[in-house]
């Protein structure tokens, strides 16, 4: 019995950085929970997209299986609470910016090699890492993510130059812009933050979810749908 009320006591702290009060039920953070399925629709979009292009259909169903993944994971550590959310939570965030970074460093360095065992590998190795030392998943989702904006610019940089400024540029504009927003609201979205609310029904961080879903769908767009070409 001890240990359940341990149990239960750690689950309770789930969230609770997130601003909306923390309820019970398999809704715990309603709000934090449904927008959370943002990211598996924007995931099940992708698919249905590259199955109407006829383009080859690894790397988008990879990625939009990444995407679903988070957005299962999100529902679970902000709903139910079960044990184990928080590696549900945090494990497929790191998985999808690995595929980015992953992708990237494909289209810089072909001699890397194969790109799908170099993402199997990356997987197993993140897997293994989230299970043995839990603690290091998020600063290393932080790392990678910055490792993956630098070598968007580096792309940017070097292997668009053909391509007409009102193309590159318009993707750029619209992702960061996304991407500003969203993190202000992430970080505008903290419990500690003069503009949480915990008890109402438009949560901040809920507009992160929303928000940040469709900065990855964007990435889609831009990276693997137009730039693979562009920079070939």
């Amino acid at each position: 019995m001890a240990g359940l009320a341990l149990t239960n006591a750690v689950l309770r702290t789930l969230g609770e950085t997130d601003c909306e009060t923390l309820g019970n039920g398999w809704l715990a953070q309603p709000v934090n929970a449904l927008s959370s399925l943002a990211y598996s629709l924007i995931g099940i979009a992708i698919i249905l997209s590259a199955l109407r292009s006829g383009r080859p259909q690894g790397r988008p169903l990879i990625y939009a299986g990444c995407l679903i993944a988070v957005g299962l994971g999100s529902v679970a550590f902000h709903g139910p609470q079960l044990s184990g959310s928080q590696l549900m939570h945090d494990l497929p965030i790191l998985l999808t910016v690995l595929f980015m970074v992953n992708h990237d460093l494909s289209l810089l360095q072909p001699r890397l090699g194969q790109e799908f065992a170099n993402f199997a590998a990356l997987t197993l190795a993140a897997v293994l890492l989230a299970v043995t030392v839990p603690a290091v998943v998020a600063p290393l989702t932080i790392a990678v993510a910055a490792a993956v904006v630098v070598a968007e610019i580096v792309i940017y940089r070097r292997h668009l130059r053909h391509v007409p400024a009102r193309h590159r540029r318009s993707g750029w504009v619209v992702i960061v812009t996304f991407a500003v927003v969203s993190g202000a609201s992430w970080a505008l979205g903290r419990s500690n933050s003069p503009l949480c609310e915990p008890d109402a029904w438009h949560q901040l961080h809920g507009l992160w979810h929303v928000l940040s879903a469709v900065v990855f769908g964007l990435w889609y767009w831009w990276a693997i749908a137009n730039v693979r070409d562009w920079a070939s």
